[in-house]
C-alpha cells in the first residue's frame, strides 16, 4: 500500500476517537503530575460561542513550588480567536489556588500578552454552566447567569487557521505537581 494511505488511515482513527463521558455526560481530562496538557485535542467550534459544563476536584487545590507562580492561572476551557495562534488571541477560563480558594478567571491573549482576572471563587466538586461568547468588541462570560465581559480589541487580519477549542492545561514554566482532573461537558 503506498505511503498515503497509512496516512489518511491513521488520521481518520485519531479523528474519530473521543473521550469517553461519564453518566451526567462530562469528559475527564487528566493533566499528569509532570506535564502541562491533558492531552492534543484539535477541535472547531461552528460558532464564536460556546456552552459548556465543568467541574474541579479537590485535585485542582494544589501548592506552587515557585511561590509567585501561586498567582498564575491555568487552564479550563475557551478557543482562539481572530484565526491564529492562540498564544497570539485567545480567550479561556482558568482557575488558580489563593488563599485556601479555588478562584475562576478569565484569560485572555492578545497581541501575544496575557491578561486575567478574577471572575469569582468555586467550590471542588460543583458543576458550574460557563458560556464564553466572542462579541465585535467584547468577550461575554457568563457563569450560571452570572456575566462579566472582557475587552475584544477586533483584529483586521482573519489568517488562515479556524478559531480552535483550547482544553485542560497546567502552569506556563511550571508543571503539575500532581494529576489534576479537570471535567467539561460541551
Amino acid at each position: 500500500m503506498p505511503r498515503y494511505v497509512y496516512k489518511i488511515v491513521l488520521i481518520l482513527i485519531l479523528s474519530s476517537c473521543a473521550k469517553e463521558t461519564d453518566d451526567f455526560g462530562f469528559r475527564s481530562y487528566v493533566i499528569p503530575e509532570g506535564a502541562h496538557s491533558s492531552g492534543s485535542y484539535f477541535n472547531h467550534p461552528t460558532n464564536s460561542r460556546i456552552d459548556f459544563d465543568f467541574m474541579l476536584d479537590e485535585s485542582a487545590i494544589y501548592t506552587s513550588e515557585i511561590p509567585e507562580n501561586q498567582h498564575d492561572v491555568n487552564k479550563i476551557y475557551g478557543f482562539s480567536d481572530f484565526g491564529v495562534r492562540h498564544q497570539k488571541y485567545s480567550i479561556r477560563l482558568g482557575w488558580r489556588y489563593l488563599n485556601n480558594e479555588l478562584e475562576l478567571c478569565w484569560l485572555r491573549h492578545e497581541e501575544g500578552r496575557h491578561t486575567a482576572a478574577t471572575i469569582r471563587t468555586i467550590e471542588p466538586d460543583v458543576a458550574y454552566n460557563a458560556t464564553i461568547d466572542i462579541k465585535t468588541f467584547y468577550y461575554i462570560i457568563t457563569i450560571d447567569g452570572d456575566t462579566t465581559m472582557v475587552r475584544r480589541r477586533p483584529e483586521g487580519n482573519w489568517g488562515l487557521i479556524k478559531r480552535y477549542y483550547l482544553y485542560p492545561y497546567f502552569g506556563g514554566n511550571e508543571y503539575a505537581p500532581h494529576d489534576i482532573t479537570i471535567k467539561i461537558k460541551e
